[in-house]
Order: C-alpha cells, then structure tokens, then sequence
C-alpha cells in the first residue's frame, strides 16, 4: 500500500542537513536510494545488513529488499545467495516526471530549472531483467516499481573532477525524489501479465506487445529475451515472420 506520508518523511530525513551540498561529486549514497530505503526500512539497525557474502539494503521481518537504481547484473550474486533462504524485493525506481536542475558549479546555487520531456512508465524494467532471468520464476523473489516524481541535479563535470566533454554537456550528480506517484507490485508470474493485461489470453509477437505497452520495439524485443529465458513467456510459433509468444499463465492452464 502507498504511504505516501511515509515517503515524505523519508524525502526530508535524506534532504535536511545540508546533506545535498555535501553529497554533490562525491561517491557517497545518492539520494534515490537513500529515500527508498529509509521509506521501506526507517530503522537504521536493519539496514545495510550482511547476509552471507554480501550487505542486503534492508533485512526486516518481510525479508530480504534490495533496492537497485542501476543495471541488474549487480544482483545476480546476491540472488543465487540470497533466493534459497529468504524472501527477495528488488525495488526499481522509475522517473515519470523528472525536474532538470542546473547548478553552479561553484556555489551548488540553482541557475534554471526545466522540466524533461522524457517520462519513464513501469515498463522500464524490461530493460533490465535479462541479467537476471533466471531467477524470475523463484517462489522468493519480487518486484516493487516505485513511479516518482524527481529533481536531476545537473552540473558542470569539471567542478566535480571529471573532464569537460566537447559538447559542453552537465553531468548528472543526484537525483532528489519529490513525490511518490504509484507502485507497482509483481509478486508472482501472472503478475508480469497484468502489465498488459490485453495480451492475456491470446498469443503476440514482439510488435504487438511493444504496441501495447507503448514501448520502443527494442525495449519489448528485451522483455521477451528476458521473459522467455525466465519462463516466463514461451514462444509458440509464428504469425508471417514473426514469433508469437504467449504468458506464462496462459500457456499452463491450456495444458492442464
């Protein structure tokens, strides 16, 4: 259930303290992240917990949460360990409205803000789940879409120790949440379906789902790869020249 409350309380635990202009071209937790977890999690002695091999973001009584802003591949190892003794959530942050905030580069004042044409959608995961496909059909592992609404610092590369591009362009330093729009929840295979729910009962091909998604047909080409590697989704012929897929749900109730 959004707590919407919550997320607020844990936007200004991560923003207050100055802590922003103290973070800006360092290597410390970028605030993303730091607001998730302190919104899953506000109780700092089950973060940052060692399970294993590896330190888990949260170890609470729901399980293991691992939130993950970045590729997926990062997780595989903390999956093959984690997966066999513990509930998993991996929490995926997605921008669908993004704030670009340019700063100065030496005073960290704001010099203009415009908002990105860009919106992210809980599609976006597609993109990432091949890594770690194999995992997909576990009974432990699930997924939580966070929908945000967010502020992309922006800054000169120079005043954070990288080199200047030839384009001029800004290096993005912190992204800073300002408000939780949804959730998205995938606990279970049939989730994965209820995406899209208007290829439920019938098969598709990669076409067909990207046109129902509105995704790039790239992005829907990988969310097949990585559904079908996972079990997911099974290929089930042809429609011309194109596979045809269908759910996981689907393909299992027709063989009972």
């Amino acid at each position: 259930m959004i707590d919407r409350l919550r997320f607020e309380t844990a936007c200004r635990t991560v923003t207050s303290g100055g802590r922003l202009q103290k973070g800006i071209g360092t290597k410390s937790e970028r605030s993303v992240h730091a607001v998730l977890k302190n919104y899953f999690e506000p109780y700092h002695d089950s973060q940052e917990q060692k399970v294993g091999s590896y330190i888990a973001d949260i170890v609470g009584e729901s399980g293991i949460i691992e939130i993950q802003t970045a590729s997926f591949s990062h997780l595989r190892g903390k999956l093959a360990e984690f997966l066999p003794i513990s509930r998993v959530t991996v929490v995926y942050p997605v921008y669908v409205k993004k704030v670009i905030v340019t700063l100065d580069g030496d005073t960290g004042e704001v010099k203009s803000r415009r908002t990105s044409p860009l919106k992210g959608s809980a599609y976006d995961i597609f993109t990432e789940l091949f890594p770690i496909s194999e995992f997909l059909l576990h009974e432990n592992l699930s997924f939580t879409i966070m929908l945000l609404e967010a502020d992309e610092l922006r800054i000169p590369p120079e005043s954070i120790g990288r080199k200047k591009n030839r384009r001029g362009r800004l290096s993005v330093c912190d992204r800073i949440p300002t408000a939780l729009i949804d959730e998205v929840n995938i606990t279970c295979p049939e989730d994965w379906q209820k995406l899209i729910p208007c290829l439920m009962d019938e098969d598709y091909t990669t076409a067909d789902l990207a046109a129902a998604a509105n995704i790039p047909r790239q992005t829907a080409q990988l969310a097949l790869s990585a559904l079908q590697r996972g079990g997911v989704a099974v290929r089930t012929g042809k429609k011309g020249h194109a596979y045809t897929y269908r759910f996981y749900k689907d393909t299992a109730t027709e063989q009972e």
